[in-house]
């Protein structure tokens, strides 16, 4: 009888939760609290999902790659630097990065919702393992300039775009449907993990062999990433409907996005934070030579510092999510992130530059993973990849428009003062938002329920 009467109450919790949302969100697991279920929690952390053979071997190759791709993001400004002392031209570069990757973006979303995700990843990746050898080969030849070198970067960019939004969406069929906020934690610790180690060893590269070294060890790292498609197999793929031109498949998800709260409030906090927090990053060689006088390898450490915070936020987000509600976290991460802004702008040293860089990495983990896992968590798998591509872009378009902004007023104003001035537009941000959107409260509207589990493809 308690088995019926509890089935009862599930089922009138299924059409209550679907009035409220007239969209009817795929479930993937969890409570419409954004919690996961009790049987859930007692089956151990998000490491447990390590255990599935395909995802374990993609997640190692993908943390080889992005640490040999976040060497070349170093290497990148620091040669643009060293060529131009300017500010400008640092944003510049970022700018030429990042807003290729917005563009490509959607419709690498659209495609991947239609068509073989893993085809996509094996082209992809071979065209970016191209690129980065033509780097190598562009310095090592002697015939670089800071605009051949940007773009470069650019044509890799637009790849990249179509590459990221599809690699969001195959993670998840590496693991089971309920597995799925897991595989998206261990995602984002493998990114972040590879955005430490990166810089760190660039610092160390860039040091003993200068930035021919960092750009061909970016350029063999994409072999690991092949051969690891080569050996995976993933879940069976939900295709959307082909039919339809690109953009009314793009048209389709955006209004997916604009119907339910719980996804437009965490995409547009992304790119806010993008635009006035993590931008500051891509200033970092001017952080390290105008305000703290130390050369290319303490610049590394200062940039690996964030990814060592970001990692350390990981770890720390993948014991307390389930026991968390996401506005709580993602509450705590803005409001560190902004004070961890002003605190680098206002360092009197070099030390306390990279304590503040630490604190960044950390609060930015916990908040872009409680966005994320949010919107993966809230949209039906044949529209995943759009929805992410929407995601993505906005997280793009910040990073290369704030940094941007920010080297041009930093040619004509002190560079703390930018700083500061970011952190202080991101807390106002912060406060208005957490005000309006009742504490955060619609990121933990996830609508995630437990559902059988789809078989993997032997």
């Amino acid at each position: 009888m308690a088995v019926v009467g509890r089935g009862v109450l599930l089922h009138r919790r299924r059409v209550r939760d679907r009035r409220w949302d007239d969209c009817g969100a795929l479930p993937v697991g969890g409570d419409r609290r954004g919690r996961v279920s009790d049987a859930e929690r007692r089956s151990g952390t998000s490491f447990r999902v390590l255990r599935r053979r395909d995802f374990a071997v993609f997640w190692s190759a993908a943390l080889v790659s992005n640490t040999g791709s976040w060497m070349q993001t170093i290497a990148v400004p620091f040669v643009v630097y060293q060529m131009t002392r300017s500010t400008a031209w640092l944003g510049f570069a970022a700018f030429m990065n990042f807003i290729p990757a917005m563009i490509a973006g959607p419709f690498g979303g659209s495609y991947a919702d239609r068509h073989s995700r893993k085809r996509i990843l094996v082209v992809t990746q071979t065209v970016m393992m191209l690129s980065a050898f033509a780097l190598w080969a562009t310095w090592v030849s002697g015939i670089a300039t800071p605009g051949l070198i940007v773009g470069i970067v650019f044509l890799s960019g637009l790849v990249a775009g179509i590459n990221i939004t599809t690699w969001q969406a195959f993670v998840t069929q590496l693991v089971e449907p309920g597995e799925l906020v897991d595989a998206v934690r261990l995602n984002s610790m493998q990114f972040m993990g590879a955005r430490a180690l990166g810089p760190a060893i660039a610092g160390i590269v860039l040091q003993a062999f200068g930035a021919s070294a960092a750009f061909f060890m970016n350029a063999a790292s994409f072999l690991l990433v092949l051969a690891a498609l080569a050996f995976v197999q993933p879940r069976t793929q939900v295709f959307s409907a082909t039919g339809g031109s690109v953009l009314g498949h793009l048209r389709d998800g955006w209004r997916l996005v604009r119907s339910r709260t719980s996804l437009f409030l965490p995409i547009f906090m992304i790119g806010i934070v993008s635009l006035l927090g993590t931008s500051v990053i891509q200033l970092a060689p001017a952080i390290a030579k105008e305000m703290f006088s130390v050369g290319r390898g303490a610049y590394g450490l200062l940039v690996a510092a964030f990814g060592v915070g970001a990692v350390t936020g990981s770890v720390v987000i993948a014991f307390i999510a389930d026991r968390m509600l996401r506005s709580v976290v993602a509450s705590v991460g803005i409001l560190g992130l902004a004070l961890g802004v002003m605190a680098l702008g206002l360092a009197p040293v070099y030390g306390v530059g990279v304590a503040a860089m630490f604190v960044m990495g950390l609060t930015y983990l916990l908040l872009a993973t409680s966005l994320n896992t949010g919107v993966q968590a809230r949209v039906e798998d044949e529209y995943r990849a759009r929805v992410m591509a929407i995601y993505l872009s906005s997280l793009l378009l910040g990073v290369p428009l704030g940094s941007l902004v920010q080297g041009k007023i930093a040619e004509h104003v002190d560079l703390r003062v930018v700083i500061v001035g970011s952190g202080l537009l991101l807390l106002g941000y912060a406060a208005i938002t957490w005000s309006r959107h009742a504490r955060l409260r619609p990121l933990d509207e996830s609508l995630i329920e437990q559902t059988l589990a789809v078989p993997l493809v032997p």
